[in-house]
């Protein structure tokens, strides 16, 4: 009898650099809070606490995951980023080479073609803040430094499973935007390089590149870069080749 193709290992993230992550939203670190530009300690601690809310509705939620409503997240933006964010999340194309979609904003795979292998999801970073000027007013920018890295297999094909590497490219700020002399409220700059996914993809889903898959129609270019590497600054667009994940 022919041999049962394997499936994914009991440790999917075993051997690379994600078997020392932390788990869920464990690995975005919020750092020790400190006045900045006249804002309380508590202050930007409140912001941080905010900006990891973001994180996990964004690249935590499984119902965003599996190409669901992403609603945990657009439920934390304030109403007129909400709107916007609602109304774009169907739409198709590419502009200079990123999907104009704002599902892109969070990671979401598309509908019927993933499944996560386990329920543990590798995740590790962390945050800085700083001031920062923004459309005419001073706001405290919340700079994010992240890795998310999924286990992940296409449904029914468990011998073809892999992993996906997301490195958000995020900034949130801070401002009394609606509400003068209230709280701090975010507005959210969100998306993130995607390893492991097919290039040129224009419906703002994230379509991995399993092994026995559709041809990608974009080929990855540049020089391969390490997706478990911090220091490198995410692509903003194009698809860049990868040291693999």
């Amino acid at each position: 009898a022919s041999p049962v193709a394997a499936g994914p290992p009991a440790d999917p993230f075993a051997s690379t650099p994600a078997a020392d992550f932390a788990t869920g939203a464990g690995g975005f670190v919020i750092p020790a809070a400190r006045p900045v530009h006249g804002l309380a300690a508590g202050q930007v601690r409140s912001a941080y606490l905010e900006v990891k809310k973001l994180l996990v509705a964004g690249l935590l939620d499984p119902r965003t995951l599996v190409g669901g409503a992403p609603d945990a997240f657009a439920n934390l933006l304030l109403p007129q980023e909400r709107g916007y964010f609602v109304r774009g999340l169907d739409k198709i194309g590419l502009k200079k080479g990123y999907p104009v979609s704002t599902r892109t904003w969070v990671v979401s795979f598309a509908p019927g073609t993933t499944r996560l292998v386990t329920s543990t999801i590798k995740t590790h970073g962390t945050m800085t803040a700083r001031v920062a000027a923004s459309q005419g007013r001073t706001v405290l920018r919340i700079m994010v430094n992240a890795l998310v890295v999924y286990a992940i297999e296409p449904p029914g094909h468990p011998a073809e499973w892999m992993r996906i590497v997301a490195h958000p490219a995020w900034h949130v700020d801070f401002a009394q935007f609606t509400d003068p002399g209230g709280a701090l409220q975010p507005w959210v700059t969100a998306g993130q390089a995607v390893a492991g996914a097919l290039c040129g993809i224009g419906d703002g889903y994230v379509h991995p590149d399993f092994p026995n898959g559709p041809a990608p129609k974009v080929k990855p270019s540049g020089a391969p870069l390490n997706p478990y590497a911090l220091a490198t600054s995410p692509p903003h667009a194009g698809c860049n080749a990868t040291t693999g994940t």
